[in-house]
Protein backbone atom coordinates (compact mmCIF):
# COMPACT_ATOMS: atom_id res chain seq x y z
CA UNK A 1 0.00 0.00 0.00
CA UNK A 2 0.99 3.69 -0.87
CA UNK A 3 -0.07 6.67 0.39
CA UNK A 4 -0.48 10.02 -1.24
CA UNK A 5 0.64 13.36 0.50
CA UNK A 6 -0.25 16.07 -1.51
CA UNK A 7 -1.95 19.53 -2.27
CA UNK A 8 -5.32 18.60 -3.81
CA UNK A 9 -8.71 20.12 -5.01
CA UNK A 10 -11.76 18.05 -4.58
CA UNK A 11 -14.96 18.11 -6.57
CA UNK A 12 -16.83 19.49 -3.55
CA UNK A 13 -14.94 23.17 -3.71
CA UNK A 14 -12.86 22.31 -0.40
CA UNK A 15 -9.17 22.52 0.24
CA UNK A 16 -7.39 19.00 2.04
CA UNK A 17 -4.17 17.63 2.35
CA UNK A 18 -4.73 14.13 1.21
CA UNK A 19 -3.73 10.99 3.04
CA UNK A 20 -5.97 8.41 1.45
CA UNK A 21 -4.85 5.33 0.43
CA UNK A 22 -4.54 3.71 -2.82
CA UNK A 23 -5.07 -0.06 -2.51
CA UNK A 24 -4.46 -3.33 -4.86
CA UNK A 25 -8.07 -3.74 -5.78
CA UNK A 26 -10.88 -2.40 -3.61
CA UNK A 27 -10.21 1.15 -4.55
CA UNK A 28 -9.91 0.64 -8.57
CA UNK A 29 -11.98 1.05 -11.21
CA UNK A 30 -14.27 -2.19 -12.50
CA UNK A 31 -15.27 -2.11 -16.21
CA UNK A 32 -16.63 -4.94 -18.47
CA UNK A 33 -14.56 -6.91 -20.99
CA UNK A 34 -14.55 -4.58 -24.16
CA UNK A 35 -15.39 -0.94 -22.70
CA UNK A 36 -14.26 1.72 -24.42
CA UNK A 37 -12.77 4.82 -22.76
CA UNK A 38 -12.59 8.05 -24.56
CA UNK A 39 -9.98 10.34 -22.93
CA UNK A 40 -9.32 14.17 -24.32
CA UNK A 41 -6.38 16.25 -23.25
CA UNK A 42 -6.04 20.22 -24.22
CA UNK A 43 -2.95 22.66 -23.30
CA UNK A 44 -1.93 24.81 -26.36
CA UNK A 45 1.75 23.45 -24.20
CA UNK A 46 3.26 20.65 -26.06
CA UNK A 47 5.51 19.87 -23.09
CA UNK A 48 2.48 19.47 -20.50
CA UNK A 49 0.55 17.41 -23.29
CA UNK A 50 3.42 15.15 -23.46
CA UNK A 51 4.02 15.13 -19.63
CA UNK A 52 0.24 13.97 -18.79
CA UNK A 53 -0.44 11.55 -21.46
CA UNK A 54 3.02 10.11 -20.36
CA UNK A 55 1.92 9.70 -16.55
CA UNK A 56 -1.72 7.81 -18.39
CA UNK A 57 0.00 5.55 -20.25
CA UNK A 58 2.25 4.41 -17.54
CA UNK A 59 -0.19 3.94 -15.31
CA UNK A 60 -2.54 1.51 -18.06
CA UNK A 61 0.77 -0.22 -18.69
CA UNK A 62 0.27 -1.21 -15.01
CA UNK A 63 -3.06 -2.58 -15.31
CA UNK A 64 -3.08 -6.21 -16.80
CA UNK A 65 -6.11 -4.92 -19.57
CA UNK A 66 -8.67 -4.68 -16.65
CA UNK A 67 -9.70 -1.34 -17.51
CA UNK A 68 -10.69 -2.28 -21.18
CA UNK A 69 -9.85 0.00 -24.31
CA UNK A 70 -8.58 3.75 -24.20
CA UNK A 71 -8.34 5.83 -26.42
CA UNK A 72 -6.78 9.40 -25.90
CA UNK A 73 -6.86 12.02 -27.84
CA UNK A 74 -4.50 15.06 -28.29
CA UNK A 75 -6.02 19.32 -28.56
CA UNK A 76 -4.08 22.06 -28.86
CA UNK A 77 -6.70 24.68 -28.80
CA UNK A 78 -10.24 24.65 -27.22
CA UNK A 79 -11.38 25.22 -30.63
CA UNK A 80 -10.10 21.91 -31.66
CA UNK A 81 -11.60 20.46 -29.49
CA UNK A 82 -15.39 21.98 -29.58
CA UNK A 83 -14.56 20.97 -33.58
CA UNK A 84 -14.05 17.60 -32.64
CA UNK A 85 -17.37 17.86 -31.00
CA UNK A 86 -19.25 19.33 -33.65
CA UNK A 87 -18.42 15.93 -36.09
CA UNK A 88 -19.63 13.36 -33.05
CA UNK A 89 -16.65 13.10 -30.81
CA UNK A 90 -17.64 12.15 -26.79
CA UNK A 91 -15.50 11.82 -24.10
CA UNK A 92 -15.70 10.12 -20.54
CA UNK A 93 -12.34 12.47 -19.21
CA UNK A 94 -11.50 15.55 -20.20
CA UNK A 95 -7.99 17.52 -19.04
CA UNK A 96 -8.25 20.91 -19.84
CA UNK A 97 -6.03 23.87 -19.54
CA UNK A 98 -7.28 27.21 -17.93
CA UNK A 99 -4.55 29.56 -19.59
CA UNK A 100 -4.73 28.78 -23.68
CA UNK A 101 -4.47 31.56 -26.52
CA UNK A 102 -8.18 32.52 -28.25
CA UNK A 103 -10.76 30.12 -26.59
CA UNK A 104 -9.47 29.85 -22.41
CA UNK A 105 -10.45 26.58 -20.66
CA UNK A 106 -13.42 27.69 -18.88
CA UNK A 107 -15.45 29.27 -22.22
CA UNK A 108 -13.70 25.52 -24.03
CA UNK A 109 -15.80 23.80 -21.30
CA UNK A 110 -19.14 26.25 -21.48
CA UNK A 111 -19.60 25.24 -24.80
CA UNK A 112 -18.61 21.47 -24.32
CA UNK A 113 -21.75 21.64 -21.60
CA UNK A 114 -23.91 22.61 -24.32
CA UNK A 115 -22.66 19.23 -26.15
CA UNK A 116 -22.03 16.50 -23.37
CA UNK A 117 -23.15 17.12 -19.69
CA UNK A 118 -21.55 13.98 -19.05
CA UNK A 119 -17.64 14.01 -19.52
CA UNK A 120 -15.89 14.89 -16.59
CA UNK A 121 -13.34 17.95 -16.59
CA UNK A 122 -9.96 17.97 -14.93
CA UNK A 123 -9.43 21.64 -15.31
CA UNK A 124 -5.62 21.92 -15.06
CA UNK A 125 -3.69 25.51 -14.54
CA UNK A 126 -0.32 27.11 -12.83
CA UNK A 127 -2.28 29.99 -10.94
CA UNK A 128 -5.06 28.16 -8.31
CA UNK A 129 -6.49 31.32 -8.03
CA UNK A 130 -8.48 30.12 -10.37
CA UNK A 131 -10.24 27.48 -8.53
CA UNK A 132 -13.28 29.81 -7.32
CA UNK A 133 -14.30 30.44 -10.85
CA UNK A 134 -14.67 27.03 -12.21
CA UNK A 135 -17.51 25.97 -10.63
CA UNK A 136 -20.38 26.73 -12.84
CA UNK A 137 -18.48 24.23 -15.70
CA UNK A 138 -19.02 21.52 -13.11
CA UNK A 139 -15.56 20.06 -12.75
CA UNK A 140 -14.27 16.74 -11.28
CA UNK A 141 -11.26 18.09 -9.72
CA UNK A 142 -8.70 21.29 -10.49
CA UNK A 143 -4.89 20.31 -10.63
CA UNK A 144 -2.17 22.96 -9.94
CA UNK A 145 0.82 22.54 -12.19
CA UNK A 146 3.35 21.05 -11.94
CA UNK A 147 1.87 18.08 -11.88
CA UNK A 148 3.76 15.45 -9.59
CA UNK A 149 2.99 11.50 -11.31
CA UNK A 150 1.39 10.66 -7.84
CA UNK A 151 -0.78 13.49 -7.93
CA UNK A 152 -1.91 12.49 -11.02
CA UNK A 153 -2.42 8.91 -10.55
CA UNK A 154 -4.73 9.13 -7.96
CA UNK A 155 -7.02 11.98 -9.21
CA UNK A 156 -7.04 9.17 -12.75
CA UNK A 157 -8.13 6.62 -10.86
CA UNK A 158 -10.36 8.94 -8.97
CA UNK A 159 -12.08 9.41 -12.52
CA UNK A 160 -11.86 6.01 -13.17
CA UNK A 161 -13.85 4.76 -10.62
CA UNK A 162 -16.48 7.55 -11.42
CA UNK A 163 -16.60 6.73 -14.91
CA UNK A 164 -17.30 3.08 -13.90
CA UNK A 165 -19.92 3.64 -11.22
CA UNK A 166 -22.02 6.08 -13.75
CA UNK A 167 -21.78 3.47 -16.50
CA UNK A 168 -24.71 1.81 -15.12
CA UNK A 169 -27.18 4.96 -15.92
CA UNK A 170 -28.81 3.56 -19.05
CA UNK A 171 -32.17 4.36 -20.16
CA UNK A 172 -33.70 1.73 -22.74
CA UNK A 173 -36.80 2.14 -24.86
CA UNK A 174 -38.27 -0.03 -28.54
CA UNK A 175 -38.63 2.49 -31.56
CA UNK A 176 -39.91 0.89 -34.84
CA UNK A 177 -36.83 1.90 -36.82
CA UNK A 178 -34.09 0.75 -34.54
CA UNK A 179 -35.73 -1.80 -32.23
CA UNK A 180 -34.30 -1.44 -28.80
CA UNK A 181 -32.16 1.52 -27.74
CA UNK A 182 -30.28 2.38 -24.74
CA UNK A 183 -29.01 5.44 -24.15
CA UNK A 184 -26.55 7.25 -21.62
CA UNK A 185 -29.11 9.28 -19.23
CA UNK A 186 -27.02 12.02 -19.47
CA UNK A 187 -27.06 12.34 -22.65
CA UNK A 188 -30.69 13.10 -22.76
CA UNK A 189 -31.71 16.33 -22.96
CA UNK A 190 -35.48 16.33 -22.92
CA UNK A 191 -38.67 13.98 -23.74
CA UNK A 192 -41.45 15.71 -25.99
CA UNK A 193 -45.08 14.46 -25.95
CA UNK A 194 -46.91 14.33 -29.06
CA UNK A 195 -50.12 12.37 -28.91
CA UNK A 196 -49.10 8.98 -28.07
CA UNK A 197 -45.34 9.25 -28.96
CA UNK A 198 -42.30 10.51 -27.16
CA UNK A 199 -39.30 12.37 -28.74
CA UNK A 200 -36.22 11.73 -26.63
CA UNK A 201 -33.43 14.07 -27.88
CA UNK A 202 -30.17 14.12 -27.18
CA UNK A 203 -27.66 17.09 -28.76
CA UNK A 204 -27.26 15.36 -31.82
CA UNK A 205 -30.04 12.91 -32.11
CA UNK A 206 -33.92 12.70 -32.27
CA UNK A 207 -35.45 9.03 -31.47
CA UNK A 208 -39.69 8.42 -31.37
CA UNK A 209 -41.52 5.64 -29.36
CA UNK A 210 -44.69 4.85 -28.30
CA UNK A 211 -44.68 5.71 -24.61
CA UNK A 212 -47.14 7.05 -21.60
CA UNK A 213 -45.18 10.23 -20.38
CA UNK A 214 -46.74 10.34 -17.18
CA UNK A 215 -44.76 6.82 -16.59
CA UNK A 216 -41.35 8.25 -18.36
CA UNK A 217 -41.65 11.15 -15.99
CA UNK A 218 -41.78 8.15 -12.73
CA UNK A 219 -38.75 6.39 -14.48
CA UNK A 220 -36.41 9.31 -15.08
CA UNK A 221 -37.53 11.77 -12.05
CA UNK A 222 -34.97 10.21 -9.73
CA UNK A 223 -32.16 11.19 -12.51
CA UNK A 224 -32.92 15.01 -11.64
CA UNK A 225 -35.91 15.24 -15.03
CA UNK A 226 -38.33 17.47 -14.27
CA UNK A 227 -41.99 17.91 -15.81
CA UNK A 228 -41.89 21.69 -17.42
CA UNK A 229 -45.18 21.04 -19.45
CA UNK A 230 -47.95 18.18 -19.97
CA UNK A 231 -46.04 17.41 -23.01
CA UNK A 232 -41.94 18.39 -21.73
CA UNK A 233 -39.95 16.37 -19.26
CA UNK A 234 -36.49 18.21 -19.21
CA UNK A 235 -33.39 17.18 -18.06
CA UNK A 236 -32.31 19.87 -15.37
CA UNK A 237 -28.41 19.58 -16.19
CA UNK A 238 -29.31 20.97 -19.30
CA UNK A 239 -31.37 24.04 -18.14
CA UNK A 240 -29.67 27.52 -18.68
CA UNK A 241 -32.39 29.53 -17.15
CA UNK A 242 -36.40 29.59 -16.42
CA UNK A 243 -38.38 32.93 -17.21
CA UNK A 244 -42.27 32.72 -16.24
CA UNK A 245 -43.55 31.29 -19.48
CA UNK A 246 -40.54 28.43 -20.84
CA UNK A 247 -37.22 27.29 -20.07
CA UNK A 248 -34.05 28.33 -22.03
CA UNK A 249 -31.36 25.10 -22.63
CA UNK A 250 -28.04 25.37 -22.45
CA UNK A 251 -27.89 24.68 -26.66
CA UNK A 252 -30.57 28.00 -26.62
CA UNK A 253 -33.33 25.80 -27.14
CA UNK A 254 -36.25 27.57 -25.65
CA UNK A 255 -39.42 24.91 -24.04
CA UNK A 256 -43.17 26.48 -22.87
CA UNK A 257 -43.23 26.18 -18.87
CA UNK A 258 -46.85 25.51 -17.30
CA UNK A 259 -47.98 28.44 -15.29
CA UNK A 260 -48.92 26.67 -12.60
CA UNK A 261 -45.79 24.07 -12.60
CA UNK A 262 -43.64 27.11 -12.40
CA UNK A 263 -43.25 27.13 -8.73
CA UNK A 264 -42.39 23.81 -8.58
CA UNK A 265 -39.91 23.52 -11.53
CA UNK A 266 -38.04 26.79 -10.13
CA UNK A 267 -38.24 24.84 -6.70
CA UNK A 268 -36.76 21.62 -8.21
CA UNK A 269 -34.06 23.57 -10.61
CA UNK A 270 -32.84 25.54 -6.95
CA UNK A 271 -32.20 22.54 -5.29
CA UNK A 272 -30.83 21.23 -7.80
CA UNK A 273 -28.17 23.55 -8.56
CA UNK A 274 -27.36 23.39 -4.80
CA UNK A 275 -26.67 19.96 -4.41
CA UNK A 276 -24.10 20.39 -7.71
CA UNK A 277 -22.25 22.92 -5.91
CA UNK A 278 -22.09 20.96 -2.68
Amino acid sequence: MKKYKQFCYDNFGNYYYSNQIVRSRGDMPIFNAGEIIQIAFCDDEKVCLDLLVGYTKKYLSTRDNDIGQVIIDRYTSGEELLEAYKQGKYYDLIYLDIRMDKMNGFETAREIRVFDNKAMIIFVTSLGDYILNCFEYRPFWFIIKPVSEEKFIYIFNRALIEISNTRTRKYSFFTKEYGYLCLDIDKIMYLESVLRKINIYTAMEQYTYYANMSEEEEKLKKYDFVRIHKGYLVNMAYIQRINKSNVVLKNSMVLPLSERRYKYVFDSFTSYLAGCSL
